[in-house]
């Protein structure tokens, strides 16, 4: 009889992310310093305590805009000015490696199209959608300090930032149920619109399965199978997975693993008017990232949301857009990023002056 593989240790976990973390970095700085233009860096940097997670932690919050400081040049804090539209991202890595830092050429090209924008990406130890609503919340409570927009606040990320995109509304909603029952009063925060990046939808499919929907895919990938292994190692720890109802069974359908399997009604509660989803030919997420874009898009008009926008950006590989193009520019990443800044536009400025009642406000009701 054959003896069980062992899961790895932390530990095991810990060293493997040391190698890992190091190649990445090393892609990201040459991206950042030797490509041009050189982007955009952090205005500030805050961290802040993570509440909703069972996990006690702390979460990391760097601030972008497009003057490099929270004041643009003539502004006084001690006088009314406007009030500024926010995109909160959560950066990819396989929910175990990254850097706020790698998102640098997204977070450039939204400050171009939208220089009034402040931009607030999340560090690395955002593994859950608890993280994400810690942070949603958190940004909406302290919105006033640092004039942010609470009618403007759209949700963003890529591969693993893009699940927590579209997990967060629904964690979200839980939350704010809760602490209205326990409470008897919570933030009724408004989302203005989710654009996710080559985002993991459904959890239920191994990536054997999922290569087998797109078999260019392991072909073209820089993504080795050790890698996702460690990926899936690292997120998907057996203590933190959701069970199914009244059972100690792992539940991977579940939709704050799997958003692209979650309950129409559920979705229909939790999600703001306006989604946005891009997808690579070159990658094993295609085919589901696609199938829930069409999904959400049999909803509009009908159940509720206005547009769901996003494509397919053809003949490139997963995380294309991370990396360095030197001198030579990247147009591919160019049509990802200035569709989606277009999406983007849309969503902060038909949601401008709007109060709570238009649709996308998460009240915990429904």
């Amino acid at each position: 009889m054959a003896t069980p593989t062992p899961l790895p240790t932390r530990a095991d976990l810990a060293k493997k992310a040391t190698r890992y973390r190091l190649f990445a970095g090393i892609l990201s700085w040459l991206d950042r310093y030797l490509s041009w233009p050189l982007p955009t860096r952090p205005a500030l940097e805050l961290t802040i305590p993570s509440t909703t997670s069972k996990t006690p932690g702390v979460i990391q919050l760097y601030f972008f805009t497009g003057t490099g400081t929270l004041l643009s040049p003539g502004e006084d804090e001690e006088q009314p000015h406007a009030k500024r539209p926010v995109l909160i991202n959560f950066h990819g890595g396989g929910f175990a490696i990254g850097h706020p830092l790698d998102d640098a050429r997204w977070i450039a090209a939204v400050l171009h199209a939208h220089p009034d924008a402040v931009v607030v990406n999340l560090r690395r130890n955002i593994r859950s959608p608890c993280h994400g609503v810690d942070a949603v919340i958190w940004l909406w409570e302290h919105a006033g300090q640092h004039r942010l927009d609470r009618g403007r606040f759209v949700l963003c990320g890529d591969s693993a930032g893009g699940n927590l995109c579209l997990t967060v509304p629904l964690r979200l909603r839980e939350e704010i149920i809760k602490r209205r029952e326990h409470q008897r009063e919570s933030p009724g925060i408004k989302l203005a619109g989710l654009i996710a990046f080559y985002p993991s939808t459904d959890w239920s499919r191994s990536r054997i399965e999922r290569d087998a929907t797109n078999p260019t895919a392991s072909r073209k990938s820089m993504i080795t199978a050790d890698m996702f292994k460690f990926f899936d190692e690292s997120y998907l720890m057996q203590e933190n997975l959701p069970r199914k109802a009244g059972t100690d069974e792992i539940d991977m359908a579940h939709p704050y693993v799997s958003p692209g399997l979650a309950d129409e009604g559920l979705i229909l509660a939790s999600y703001p008017e306006h989604v946005a989803i891009y997808t690579c030919g070159w990658d094993q997420l295609l085919v589901e990232g696609n199938a829930f874009r069409e999904r959400l898009r049999g909803f509009v008009g009908v159940g509720g949301l206005v547009s769901v926008g996003g494509m397919v950006i053809e003949d490139v590989i997963h995380g294309f857009d991370k990396r360095p193009s030197f001198f030579l520019g990247n147009g591919a990443r160019d049509r990802l990023y200035g569709d989606a800044v277009r999406q983007l536009e849309v969503m902060w400025k038909e949601q401008k002056g709007k109060g709570k009642g238009s649709r996308g406000f998460v009240s915990g009701e429904g």
